[in-house]
């Protein structure tokens, strides 16, 4: 007899999955009765899994609706980069003078992280060092307010990269992050900051412009089971 909290964690764990690889469309329901009857369970661990990946921004749930897998707007996308940008070109600014040479080999770290990422086209190993890297920048800016809401900011557009992102579809030589990765750290060194603000607006440009709101093929719910 397997455990109830066993199962549960099956239950998430298949279906985080299957978000994360992109087996589930944007927008697919979660519907908790063919969940519990094909695993031949009760409602409640397939209830409670699908709580928790709404705690993870990765499924939304509508009263009277139900639960669905997290389905952003291009408006709300479009949105999210772009309040994430301009608080990131005041968190930089601000960083430029108080980065140190430990800060800049923790960026360049990242960045050897981030291609271990694109040689093995892992994508959530990508998004962390990306973060990693941003993050890096930003807890430099002796903001408190500014590290809160670029971090959550970045959790969001996070999603929207597994989500929707192409470019692990294509070579990962043509992916525009780390270059212009190594050119956001030689502006950081040089201290110019008319030049960090046109590349991190350039860089943000070409993260939404890697965005295909459409994809080809899914799987159905009752498939993963």
């Amino acid at each position: 007899m397997i455990k109830k909290r066993s199962v549960e964690q099956f239950v998430y764990d298949t279906l985080k999955s299957a978000i994360l690889s992109r087996q589930l469309a944007p927008g697919n329901q979660l519907v908790e009765i063919p969940i519990s009857k094909q695993l031949n369970i009760s409602r409640t661990p397939v209830r409670n899994a699908i709580r928790k990946l709404a705690k993870e921004r990765l499924v939304d749930i509508i009263p009277n609706k139900g639960a669905f897998v997290v389905n952003p707007s291009k408006e709300e996308i479009e949105q999210a980069y772009e309040l994430r940008r301009e608080l990131e070109i005041i968190a930089a600014k601000k960083a430029v003078y108080a980065l140190l040479p430990e800060d800049f080999a923790l960026m360049n770290q990242y960045l050897n992280d981030e291609a271990q990422a694109l040689e093995s086209k892992n994508l959530v190993a990508y998004l962390e060092a990306n973060k990693n890297f941003h993050m890096a920048i930003t807890q430099k800016c002796g903001n408190k307010f500014l590290i809160e809401y670029i971090e959550k900011l970045m959790n969001e557009t996070n999603i929207y990269l597994i989500l929707f992102d192409t470019f692990f579809e294509e070579l990962s030589s043509t992916a525009h992050g780390p270059v212009e990765h190594q050119l956001i750290i030689a502006s950081l060194q040089a201290k110019d900051l008319q030049k960090l603000e046109d590349i991190l607006n350039r860089h943000y440009k070409n993260a939404i412009d890697s965005l295909a709101i459409q994809k080809k093929e899914y799987k159905s719910v009752q498939e993963l089971f």
